[in-house]
Protein backbone atom coordinates (compact mmCIF):
# COMPACT_ATOMS: atom_id res chain seq x y z
CA UNK A 1 0.00 0.00 0.00
CA UNK A 2 2.98 2.59 0.90
CA UNK A 3 4.90 1.47 -1.94
CA UNK A 4 1.39 2.48 -4.28
CA UNK A 5 0.67 5.30 -2.83
CA UNK A 6 4.52 6.85 -3.26
CA UNK A 7 4.12 5.70 -7.08
CA UNK A 8 0.95 7.20 -7.51
CA UNK A 9 2.27 10.44 -6.29
CA UNK A 10 5.39 10.19 -7.60
CA UNK A 11 3.27 9.75 -11.24
CA UNK A 12 0.83 13.20 -10.14
CA UNK A 13 4.43 15.47 -9.64
CA UNK A 14 5.56 14.07 -13.04
CA UNK A 15 2.28 14.86 -14.90
CA UNK A 16 2.15 18.48 -13.18
CA UNK A 17 5.70 18.92 -14.02
CA UNK A 18 4.96 18.37 -17.50
CA UNK A 19 2.12 19.61 -17.98
CA UNK A 20 3.97 23.15 -16.51
CA UNK A 21 4.39 26.11 -19.11
CA UNK A 22 7.98 26.70 -20.07
CA UNK A 23 10.06 29.29 -18.66
CA UNK A 24 11.67 31.24 -20.55
CA UNK A 25 15.59 31.60 -20.55
CA UNK A 26 18.18 33.72 -22.07
CA UNK A 27 19.68 30.65 -23.47
CA UNK A 28 18.92 27.87 -26.61
CA UNK A 29 20.85 24.46 -26.75
CA UNK A 30 23.69 25.70 -24.27
CA UNK A 31 24.32 28.95 -26.05
CA UNK A 32 23.44 31.82 -23.78
CA UNK A 33 23.44 35.64 -23.77
CA UNK A 34 26.16 37.44 -22.95
CA UNK A 35 28.80 34.08 -23.32
CA UNK A 36 31.97 34.84 -24.58
CA UNK A 37 32.54 33.69 -28.27
CA UNK A 38 35.32 31.41 -27.70
CA UNK A 39 32.96 30.09 -24.99
CA UNK A 40 29.71 30.02 -27.41
CA UNK A 41 32.40 28.41 -29.97
CA UNK A 42 33.32 25.49 -28.17
CA UNK A 43 29.81 24.56 -27.60
CA UNK A 44 28.52 24.94 -30.88
CA UNK A 45 31.30 22.67 -32.64
CA UNK A 46 30.20 19.99 -29.92
CA UNK A 47 26.60 20.09 -31.68
CA UNK A 48 26.88 21.00 -34.89
CA UNK A 49 28.88 22.36 -38.12
CA UNK A 50 29.63 26.15 -39.06
CA UNK A 51 28.28 26.98 -42.91
CA UNK A 52 28.78 30.59 -43.50
CA UNK A 53 29.77 33.67 -41.37
CA UNK A 54 27.50 36.54 -42.52
CA UNK A 55 27.38 40.67 -41.80
CA UNK A 56 27.55 41.98 -38.52
CA UNK A 57 29.30 39.16 -36.32
CA UNK A 58 26.54 36.20 -37.37
CA UNK A 59 27.40 33.07 -37.50
CA UNK A 60 25.16 30.14 -39.08
CA UNK A 61 25.33 26.79 -37.49
CA UNK A 62 24.01 23.45 -38.64
CA UNK A 63 22.87 21.38 -35.73
CA UNK A 64 22.75 17.74 -35.00
CA UNK A 65 19.25 18.05 -33.22
CA UNK A 66 15.91 16.70 -33.74
CA UNK A 67 13.85 19.36 -33.90
CA UNK A 68 16.36 22.36 -34.45
CA UNK A 69 18.19 22.36 -37.69
CA UNK A 70 20.42 25.42 -37.52
CA UNK A 71 21.47 28.09 -35.17
CA UNK A 72 21.87 31.80 -35.95
CA UNK A 73 24.09 33.37 -33.13
CA UNK A 74 25.04 36.70 -33.33
CA UNK A 75 28.34 38.69 -31.19
CA UNK A 76 27.95 42.39 -30.10
CA UNK A 77 31.65 44.59 -30.32
CA UNK A 78 32.60 43.28 -27.74
CA UNK A 79 32.78 39.47 -28.40
CA UNK A 80 29.79 38.30 -26.53
CA UNK A 81 26.26 36.89 -27.61
CA UNK A 82 23.59 38.84 -28.37
CA UNK A 83 21.07 37.00 -29.69
CA UNK A 84 20.94 33.54 -30.50
CA UNK A 85 17.86 32.20 -33.27
CA UNK A 86 16.83 28.44 -33.44
CA UNK A 87 15.37 27.26 -36.79
CA UNK A 88 13.14 24.59 -36.32
CA UNK A 89 13.73 21.82 -38.51
CA UNK A 90 10.40 21.52 -41.11
CA UNK A 91 10.99 17.45 -40.96
CA UNK A 92 11.24 16.71 -37.91
CA UNK A 93 9.11 16.64 -34.65
CA UNK A 94 7.42 19.92 -34.03
CA UNK A 95 8.23 22.55 -31.55
CA UNK A 96 4.94 24.42 -29.68
CA UNK A 97 4.71 27.55 -28.99
CA UNK A 98 4.30 26.44 -25.51
CA UNK A 99 7.05 24.72 -25.00
CA UNK A 100 9.32 27.48 -25.27
CA UNK A 101 7.23 29.70 -22.61
CA UNK A 102 3.75 30.19 -21.15
CA UNK A 103 1.29 31.57 -23.79
CA UNK A 104 -0.59 33.30 -21.04
CA UNK A 105 2.37 35.83 -20.46
CA UNK A 106 3.09 36.57 -24.15
CA UNK A 107 2.33 39.48 -26.43
CA UNK A 108 0.94 37.93 -29.21
CA UNK A 109 0.62 39.00 -32.71
CA UNK A 110 -1.42 37.18 -35.59
CA UNK A 111 -2.13 38.28 -39.45
CA UNK A 112 -2.96 35.61 -41.76
CA UNK A 113 -0.35 32.56 -41.83
CA UNK A 114 1.99 34.47 -39.58
CA UNK A 115 1.85 34.11 -35.76
CA UNK A 116 4.34 35.69 -33.43
CA UNK A 117 4.56 35.48 -29.28
CA UNK A 118 6.98 37.84 -27.47
CA UNK A 119 7.34 37.81 -23.94
CA UNK A 120 10.13 40.98 -22.34
CA UNK A 121 11.87 39.12 -19.22
CA UNK A 122 13.27 41.62 -17.05
CA UNK A 123 16.55 40.99 -14.88
CA UNK A 124 16.75 38.52 -12.39
CA UNK A 125 19.43 36.47 -10.62
CA UNK A 126 22.32 37.86 -11.97
CA UNK A 127 20.55 37.45 -15.88
CA UNK A 128 20.70 40.84 -17.86
CA UNK A 129 16.97 41.50 -19.10
CA UNK A 130 16.06 39.64 -22.77
CA UNK A 131 12.90 39.24 -25.02
CA UNK A 132 12.47 36.11 -26.09
CA UNK A 133 10.26 35.77 -29.73
CA UNK A 134 8.50 32.99 -31.44
CA UNK A 135 7.40 33.19 -34.88
CA UNK A 136 5.41 30.52 -36.96
CA UNK A 137 3.57 29.67 -40.02
CA UNK A 138 1.21 27.35 -38.17
CA UNK A 139 -0.99 28.45 -34.95
CA UNK A 140 0.24 26.12 -32.90
CA UNK A 141 3.60 24.91 -33.54
CA UNK A 142 6.60 27.78 -34.40
CA UNK A 143 9.26 27.93 -37.01
CA UNK A 144 12.01 30.06 -34.99
CA UNK A 145 12.24 31.39 -31.78
CA UNK A 146 15.06 33.71 -30.89
CA UNK A 147 16.20 35.39 -27.65
CA UNK A 148 18.27 38.66 -27.14
CA UNK A 149 19.52 41.16 -24.96
CA UNK A 150 16.90 43.67 -24.52
CA UNK A 151 18.65 46.65 -25.34
CA UNK A 152 19.94 45.02 -28.56
CA UNK A 153 18.29 46.16 -31.95
CA UNK A 154 15.72 44.14 -33.90
CA UNK A 155 16.92 40.68 -34.86
CA UNK A 156 17.36 40.35 -38.84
Amino acid sequence: MKKLLSLSLLLVISVLVSAAPARPRPEIMGISLDMKRAEALVRLKSIGTLEREARKGQEVWAVKDTRISHLLVGYDADNRVRYVTALARTDGPRISYQEVADLKAAQRSDTPGNHKFTWEIEERRGHSAFILIARGHDAQYLDSYSVKKKDQEEID
